[in-house]
Formats: C-alpha cells, structure tokens, sequence
C-alpha cells in the first residue's frame, strides 16, 4: 500500500455515484503540477464524510487530499502508446486558500502645494 499526500485543482466538479452494493462515493480528478510545467492527473474516489465533503466544491478548488494510491500503467486506445495514472482513496481533504497578500499601509496624505498658504484663506 502506498500512502500519498497530493496537492492540486479540482479538474471539473466531483460526481456522486452510488455503487452496486448501494453505497455511494463521489468520484472527482485533481489536477497537480508536475514540476515540468506539465499536469498530472489523480483520479480521487471519496466514501463517507469526506465524500460529502467533496461533492460540495465546485471545480477550480485548489485541495491537498492524502490516502491510498494506486499505480496504474495500461497501452492507449489510440495510439498503443504507453500511459500511467494514479488513483487516490481519499482519507483526509483540505481546502488550500491562496496565500493572504499583505495589507497596503495607510498613505501618506498629499503634500500642500507651496503656493498655498492656509492663513490666506482662513477668516479670522
């Protein structure tokens, strides 16, 4: 068994799904950045709590999800080129909110232009 931490977009919205035994999961794809400029795609399957978790956000939702992974390799359809996956049992999720940008600090009211002078105007 393979534990895995993966961080990434949600790639379309999650999609409940009810299985044969009559349990539903909620199936969904995180896309995560593959350090080369390229994505890769987890495939996430989620039961319980963290399955109503997951139907609830919308895609676009940046997450880290941790759980089993699995490994899968298989020849495409297409092309008979060779392909690879990973699969993820979801254990625990967390909305990512992106990093708080510092607060701009109050200016500096205006300076008086030189040629004004307050004394003129004020009324005695």
């Amino acid at each position: 068994m393979i534990r895995a931490l993966v961080s990434g977009v949600l790639f379309g919205d999650p999609v409940p799904r009810t299985g044969q035994s009559g349990k539903s999961f909620v199936t969904g794809k995180l896309r995560a950045d593959d350090g080369k400029g390229g994505s890769v795609f987890c495939s996430l399957v989620a039961f319980g709590d963290q399955a109503d978790r997951l139907a609830t956000l919308p895609a676009g939702t940046a997450l880290a999800v941790s759980g089993k992974a699995e490994l899968k390799a298989w020849l495409s359809n297409k092309t008979g080129e060779p392909q690879a996956g990973l699969s993820l049992i979801v254990d625990d999720l967390a909305v990512l909110k992106a990093k708080p940008r510092p607060r701009a600090q109050p200016s500096a009211p205006a300076p008086t232009p030189a040629f004004f002078r307050e004394e003129d105007y004020l009324q005695a």
